[in-house]
């Protein structure tokens, strides 16, 4: 069976008259619009508007989420520098992946000047965009108006999508509890390593560099995943819910633990029918493909009745396991991520 380096996966939101991610004001002469973010994209030879949600937006509100649903303290986001005008111009988080778990998943960086360190982790979380599925995306305009005590009413409109969003990510598992001060790139702080000194193994990468593993770094590993998993199966968030209300958890979400860090499940969803679909065969065919790199089943979780072929997918068979988006969440935390 394959190590358990990474965690794979990919999900798909119902985004069904909804506004999830603004893009300001439109241009020109319809400055009273407000819009969604959008890229235009080639389908049978013409343009079409794609509504999407950038990483940055969606990865918000998983952090956000994963810090509520397991009770941590969320890494806060403040200004460390301001400019000579007094604006901040330099932000960082806690820079502590010991005692916050979302540095230790999400990654954070600040540049150094003059003696001050420079410290860098790159997220071991990696992910897409959030994109509208292909022949399942429609873009309308709500016109309203601000009824005022006097004068007339102030006409104003926002632009939002029906559609279903797609994603997919990859979590570098090996990577969590396991920070490398490598010459200009340093994970760790000097003070955090004097205060945890006691808790780290330490060892010498390329013969002048130093590694330090959390001396529990495999508890600490599951526990985190396990509540990024978590935090995935219950994400909320998203712009002008007052208005666009949605429920941005995953209608279905796959997962798989891999050896390699490839995010295979890349395009696995269809709009072909009224309702979205898997691409079966493609989803075999990566599961034969990779089947020396994944180290679990691959699982399956859709919401009952949002999916068409639904019968299908519960037979996939041997090598997948097939319930509920939280079903599957909790199956592979049980599974793989359990403290032994």
């Amino acid at each position: 069976m394959a190590i358990l380096n990474n965690i794979t996966g990919a999900l798909l939101i119902d985004a069904t008259a909804a506004f999830l991610n603004g893009a300001g004001l439109s241009n020109g002469e319809d400055k009273n619009k407000v819009i969604p973010k959008t890229f235009w994209e080639k389908v049978n030879n013409r343009s079409e508007e794609v509504p999407y949600v950038s990483a940055q937006a969606w990865r918000r509100w998983l952090r956000d989420t994963t810090n509520e649903e397991n009770n941590w303290s969320p890494s806060e986001l403040r200004g460390i520098k301001e400019s000579e005008k007094g604006s901040t111009n330099k932000i960082a988080t806690e820079l502590n992946p010991i005692d916050f778990p979302e540095d230790d998943l999400f990654g954070y960086m600040r540049s150094g000047k003059g003696k001050e360190e420079t410290l860098q982790r790159t997220s071991p979380f990696k992910s897409s965009v959030l994109k509208g599925l292909r022949n399942m995306r429609t873009l309308s305009t709500d016109e309203a108006f601000v009824h005022l005590k006097d004068g007339t009413p102030l006409p104003y409109a926002t632009k939002f999508y029906s559609t279903h969003l797609e994603g997919f990510f990859n979590l570098e598992y090996y990577r969590l509890g396991v920070y490398d001060n490598m010459g200009s790139r340093q994970e760790l702080s000097a003070a955090l390593l004097e205060k945890y000194k006691s808790s780290f193994r330490e060892t010498t990468l390329h013969g002048k560099f130093k590694r330090y593993e959390l001396k529990d770094a495999a508890l600490t590993r599951k526990a985190r995943a396990a509540g990024l998993l978590k935090g995935l199966g219950y994400m909320r968030g998203g712009a002008k819910q007052a208005a666009f209300g949605a429920d941005v958890s995953p209608k279905v979400l796959i997962l798989a633990g891999m050896e390699s860090a490839n995010p295979v499940f890349n395009n696995i969803f269809t709009g072909s029918g009224e309702r979205p679909g898997i691409n079966l065969d493609a989803l075999r065919e990566i599961a034969r493909d990779y089947r020396h790199k994944l180290s679990t089943p691959v699982y399956v979780g859709i919401r009952a009745g949002y999916l068409q072929d639904e019968e299908k997918i519960k037979n996939l068979g041997d090598g997948f396991v097939v319930d509920s988006p939280l079903g599957v969440v909790h199956q592979f935390t049980v599974k793989h991520l359990h403290n032994d």
